[in-house]
């Protein structure tokens, strides 16, 4: 009972319309990625399984949790070097070997719906019994994943080095520095539209002041994430966006943003 319903519960979220939204974009982007892959000769129908498999775990779980990874200035440079370090060899080593077709076609979407859930679980802390549950099943079914493909290297060491396998490994690598510009544009537009929303609130009742407060501080911030950043999340940001009266206040503001952005 104390999994069940927290599990209806992310089941819902992750299924809402905003949610599907959001994913659409991403994979049509990474559709773009490995047409581009395709394009120069490096990309074939061998690596489906694997650009599969790299988009629902890495590219889904990295943008459900770009929630509010700006507050780490180095965000984007750690997701790169988790996808060359040990995540990219890792998921090198138990892609190699495939089960049987139809195990394989139950397989996908049974681990996207699994990883999905967990990753949308994670953002309350009412899902935690069930983040736990789904979590252990990943965990479970990698560590026999990796069992599963250290015997069948064992058994085939020649047909382990081979030119594909050197592409399945660099795969993972190309489709993540793809995937960063849009990763990071996602997460612009995720900033700025909560200070939209924060203003929208704030100045209902004067909305051409919160029109030119959002043209100010998008003129001032434009595309660097990281001055929008600091902008919104020093200590008194939001108590300065509550008490803006007139357009010297925003005039007033954007100065003093500028000296903490800059």
């Amino acid at each position: 009972r104390s999994i069940r319903h927290p599990f209806q519960e992310v089941l819902r979220c992750f299924f809402r319309w905003k949610m599907l939204i959001i994913v659409l974009p991403m994979l049509l982007w990474v559709g773009l990625e490995v047409f581009g892959l395709y394009g120069v000769g490096f990309w074939d129908a061998s690596l489906l399984k694997d650009t599969i498999l790299w988009t629902l775990g890495v590219a889904f779980v990295l943008l459900v949790n770009s929630g509010t990874p700006t507050q780490d200035e180095h965000y984007f440079r750690k997701v790169l070097l988790d996808n060359v370090k040990m995540v990219a060899l890792l998921e090198f080593i138990v892609n190699l070997y495939t089960f049987n077709f139809w195990v394989e076609v139950i397989l996908v979407p049974v681990l996207f719906l699994v990883g999905g859930i967990s990753a949308v679980a994670a953002s309350d802390k009412k899902y935690l019994a069930a983040k736990k549950l789904f979590d252990f099943v990943i965990t479970v079914f990698g560590l026999y994943l990796l069992g599963f493909t250290i015997v069948s290297i064992v058994h085939d060491v020649r047909g382990f080095a081979s030119m594909e396998n050197l592409r399945s490994f660099l795969l993972p690598i190309f489709l993540s520095l793809g995937y960063l510009p849009f990763l990071y544009a996602f997460i612009l537009y995720a900033s700025y539209e909560t200070l939209s929303v924060r203003l929208s609130i704030f100045l209902r009742d004067n909305r051409s002041l919160a029109r030119y407060a959002k043209r100010k501080i998008f003129e001032m911030c434009f595309l660097n994430l990281r001055r929008l950043d600091r902008f919104m999340n020093y200590e008194d940001a939001v108590i300065d966006l509550m008490n803006l009266k007139d357009r010297d206040d925003v005039v007033r503001l954007i100065q003093e943003g500028r000296k903490r952005s800059f």
